[in-house]
């Protein structure tokens, strides 16, 4: 049941707080998912309550009122070592109503699960807010931090490789501020799903957009990403070996292991054979009737891919770039700038290796959250050494579980170019 004040019992990794209204929930919450990916807008975090539903409708908790969530990881005392503040809206409920009496003097509560999904309210109000507007002669970056400004949103633009070319006009349809700032989806048939991505590139790689739980915008460059240092490194450890070293340092929250199986896949001939390794854009300059840009995707791979030394991207002979030519004329081109179809392309072959990797023990939060950062990986078992080396961190699912304590286990998801190191 809902308490009005809350008794605090340090536990050996974890403390919740849930607060609804003047009510705490923390005693009747019995897991949290929170997941984080650059194919969302911001994160989504998934509550487990263990409570009477008629309370729910009582209190009338449907949504209006916002949740708070306070997670602390703590250390060998009551002091936390790391401290996460979520503001989140309620986006639905699900529950069963049992069977039971009609009795306004009823003192026994038929406890079950209920399921509350949410999101982050202040990301949620950035990136679905509206925004209208026409720009000239201005660059891409002017253009996104004007739109943040008007809607009172913080930005972080990536300056690596980025598109510093004058753009002659852009008019930005009335649609939300997501919509026209994320990434390209060339699936999509929504004209304005990426609108600025899509028709002019925001750098010289693979883009990553995300709104992060403190409500920060950020435009990253991945492909540059892959050259920076590592936010942390996974150790994959071989049972029979002496890890006395690599366990004793991953106390630090920038080191990480697990003895577990890793996921990985390699979809070089798939996409290769969808895309062609030839690719010819057919554009409209102002200064005359067409323009075509062609592209080989072996070398865009290797420029612009989220690559992490080898180069070389393993496909079968039979893809071949004579043989196997695309032609698109879906794009209005800016000029003869090769710059749009670079990004395009390489956001396309950006994910070709992944590896989906379990970790466990005091996991810390934020930087696991930090999704769009470069990620190393180290293997100790000598056959998949070549799957060591730099990739990016494309998403993230951390699972707490109350049992008595509360345990934490995280799925984490890898990606880059190319297979092989």
């Amino acid at each position: 049941m809902p308490e009005k004040e809350r008794f605090f019992v340090p536990t050996r990794s974890y403390d919740f707080q849930m607060k609804i209204k003047d009510l705490d929930y923390t005693n009747d919450l019995t897991s949290v998912r929170i997941l984080s990916s650059l194919s969302t807008a911001y994160p989504i975090v998934m509550l487990r309550l263990l409570v009477d539903p008629t309370d729910l409708i009582l209190k009338e908790v449907f949504g209006t009122d916002p949740i708070k969530l306070n997670v602390r990881l703590l250390g060998q005392t009551e002091v936390s070592s790391e401290e996460v503040n979520f503001d989140l809206m309620l986006l639905k409920t699900d529950f069963k109503l049992t069977e039971t009496v009609q009795s306004p003097s009823r003192v026994q509560k038929d406890r079950s699960p209920v399921m509350i999904t949410t999101v982050c309210s202040d990301p949620f109000k950035t990136m679905t807010a509206l925004v209208n507007d026409v720009y000239t002669e201005t660059t891409i970056r002017n253009v996104v931090e004007d739109l943040a400004s008007k809607i009172g949103a913080t930005l972080e633009f990536d300056s690596d490789k980025e598109n510093t070319e004058n753009i002659d006009q852009i008019c930005i349809p009335p649609t939300t501020f997501y919509k026209i700032i994320k990434e390209a989806d060339h699936n999509s048939s929504d004209a304005y799903d990426g609108f600025l991505d899509k028709n002019f590139g925001y750098f010289e790689g693979v883009p990553g957009v995300y709104c992060q739980y403190d409500n920060i915008v950020y435009i990253k460059n991945l492909t540059a990403k892959m050259t920076k240092n590592q936010t942390f490194t996974i150790y994959h450890l071989a049972s029979d070996a002496d890890n006395k070293e690599i366990i004793e340092k991953s106390i630090d929250g920038e080191n990480f292991y697990t003895y577990d199986a890793v996921d990985n896949s390699f979809s070089g001939n798939a996409r290769y054979a969808a895309l062609a390794p030839t690719l010819k854009y057919v554009v409209n300059p102002k200064d005359k009737l067409h323009n075509i840009i062609t592209q080989n995707l072996d070398n865009v791979c290797s420029q612009f891919g989220l690559i992490h030394q080898n180069k070389t991207i393993q496909t079968d002979p039979n893809i071949s770039g004579s043989t196997r030519i695309s032609y698109d004329n879906s794009g209005t081109g800016l000029e003869s700038s090769e710059l749009l179809y670079d990004s395009k392309v390489a956001r396309s072959v950006a994910d070709l290796a992944t590896l989906s990797i379990g970790l466990e023990r005091n996991l810390p939060i934020l930087r696991l959250m930090d999704v769009g950062e470069s990620v190393k990986f180290i293997t100790g078992i000598s056959e998949f050494v070549d799957l060591s080396g730099k990739y990016i961190l494309w998403s993230s699912e951390l699972n707490f579980v109350k049992s008595g304590d509360w345990d934490s286990v995280a799925r984490i998801n890898l990606v880059r170019t190319n297979k092989k190191i």
